[in-house]
């Protein structure tokens, strides 16, 4: 799924559930999708609604055909102010992400503050499906001058790092807010000036290796778990499905083959 700020593919919050299963919450691409914000991109750039939803239907069918993952579709996401739909709501990680704290034994919900207006009523229907699956201790990054949002957060699996950027869109004191939130957790905030958010450019693969593509990440040397530069930008970008399968785009064929000479299965999907 293409976001405005270049190619990202999460486009749902993740969490494994403790003694469950994995969760995957989705939402599908709204009629109004080629209204997005665009930054990082030249404007106006060329959106297909219709092959927009073909390539969001792939990428839950991955979902849905791996075992272990329960996959949630959320409503509609409107304006609250005119009716309209919020055109960026696909992209749900950008207004909660989801931790598990395996110290005090539950997992948390954190809902976002956007800096993007149009995107915050985006968070009701988010936070609705959070509660009622009666999981998580829900939390807010609400505070006066506290801004972060879900797409700057990276979790490195196996331990209890958080990586946040510190881009246009988070900011040290939301970055002090989710540490306070999370104080078992280690939040470290990331220069992050070359996209509009820090996963925009990182991920991590399950053995907590950070992978990017160097020409936008402003200093892998902040990463100590180990950094993997790959040579195409979409091979920066992957959802683990389990700890020997990644989730990534089609347009990363070299970085694809990489990854699996390190022992990793590929699930691609098309989110041209």
């Amino acid at each position: 799924m293409m976001s405005r700020s270049g190619v990202r593919l999460m486009v749902g919050g993740i969490v494994r559930w403790r003694h469950v299963q994995n969760l995957a919450l989705v939402r599908p691409p709204p009629p109004n999708f080629a209204d997005g914000l665009i930054t990082h991109l030249p404007s106006p750039t060329n959106t297909d609604f219709d092959v927009a939803v073909d390539q969001w239907e792939g990428y839950c069918g991955v979902f849905k055909k791996h075992e272990g993952w329960d996959l949630k579709v959320l409503g509609e996401a409107r304006v609250s102010l005119n009716g309209n739909h919020c055109p960026d709501s696909v992209f749900v990680e950008d207004t909660a992400v989801l931790f598990k704290d395996d110290v005090v034994g539950e997992d948390v919900a954190v809902i976002c503050s956007n800096m993007a207006e149009i995107r915050r009523p985006e968070a009701k229907s988010m936070e609705d499906a959070i509660v009622g699956t009666g999981a998580f201790r829900v939390e807010r990054i609400d505070g006066e001058g506290e801004i972060l949002d879900g797409g700057d957060v990276l979790k490195v699996p196996g331990g209890n790092r958080v990586y946040v950027g510190l881009s246009s869109r988070s900011n040290e004191a939301g970055v002090e807010r989710l540490q306070s939130i999370l104080p078992n957790h280690d939040v470290r905030g990331v220069p992050t000036t070359k996209v509009l958010h820090l996963k925009s450019c990182v991920t991590a693969l399950p053995d907590g290796t950070i992978i990017g593509y160097e020409p936008l990440v402003d200093d892998s040397g902040f990463f100590e778990e180990g950094y993997l530069g790959l040579p195409e930008e979409g091979g920066a970008h992957v959802v683990i499905l389990d700890d020997k399968t990644l989730l990534m785009a089609a347009s990363a064929p070299k970085s694809a083959e990489i990854l699996a000479k390190r022992g990793y299965n590929i699930e691609m999907v098309d989110i041209s």
